[in-house]
């Protein structure tokens, strides 16, 4: 079924978006946390080539001292862990909500000093780099809740929800700065709040994410984005992926 929102169109056919390990919210909340430094390393590596090793992702995250990497490296994998610390919180109290107001929650920590503000929908003007596509600026904030809403309501599978949030989120992006990274904590929230596995972007496949994103800010067109996700799924949970996760969670 052919789906369109504010722009962004799919239509999926024979794709399968369902985590290998469905469970419920509790475990699926703990393996997040468990694996906290490992889906912190691939996500900053991914979006932000973040220079930090999973070493000195897991001490940073532990409130430990880490030389070599500048304040912006370290406040990213600071921020972004406050904030994955923050869903999870959320998600254990049944407090999750598809909403402008939990994305905001979430931003204000995984933005904090790093965006021009944080906390808030912006009320300027910004654009994509390299792209020609202008994210909308003019009543934004009803136009994140009404595709929230959208998402809600007339996306029936909850990891096609998850995947379609991210993908929405990112091209309208809402926020300064720190789109992705708050719009991959509201995926996850989406998912680990209906007892599904979390995910992320492997770093190995960051080429190929930007490179497909960049085609979607374009035309808008996410087929291939969901496409680039299922293949995801089945990387990250695969028996090898897996055990690697499980084994740096410990």
């Amino acid at each position: 079924m052919k789906k369109e929102l504010d722009g962004v169109i799919w239509d999926l056919n024979e794709l399968s978006f369902e985590t290998p390990f469905p469970s419920d919210r509790g475990k699926s909340c703990s393996f997040f946390l468990q694996s906290l430094a490992t889906f912190t390393w691939n996500t900053l590596r991914s979006f932000e080539d973040n220079p930090a090793t999973l070493t000195q992702t897991t001490s940073i995250l532990a409130g430990h001292s880490v030389s070599g990497l500048s304040k912006l490296d370290l406040l990213q994998i600071k921020n972004f862990g406050d904030g994955a610390r923050a869903l999870a919180g959320l998600i254990q109290e049944d407090k999750f909500e598809l909403s402008t107001s939990t994305a905001c929650h979430l931003h204000n920590y995984v933005g904090k000093e790093d965006a021009l503000e944080w906390g808030v929908i912006r009320s300027r003007v910004v654009s994509l780099h390299n792209i020609s596509f202008v994210p909308p600026t003019k009543d934004l904030e009803n136009i994140i809740q009404n595709g929230f809403h959208f998402l809600q309501h007339e996306v029936a599978n909850p990891v096609e929800r998850a995947i379609g949030v991210f993908l929405f989120m990112t091209r309208n992006q809402p926020f300064y700065d720190a789109n992705k990274r708050t719009a991959s904590l509201m995926m996850n929230g989406c998912l680990m709040a209906n007892g599904y596995s979390p995910i992320t972007v492997l770093n190995q496949n960051s080429e190929e994410f930007h490179r497909e994103l960049g085609s979607f800010y374009e035309s808008g067109n996410a087929n291939n984005m969901f496409r680039f996700f299922q293949k995801t799924i089945q990387e990250l949970y695969s028996e090898e992926q897996y055990k690697s996760f499980s084994a740096n969670s410990k």
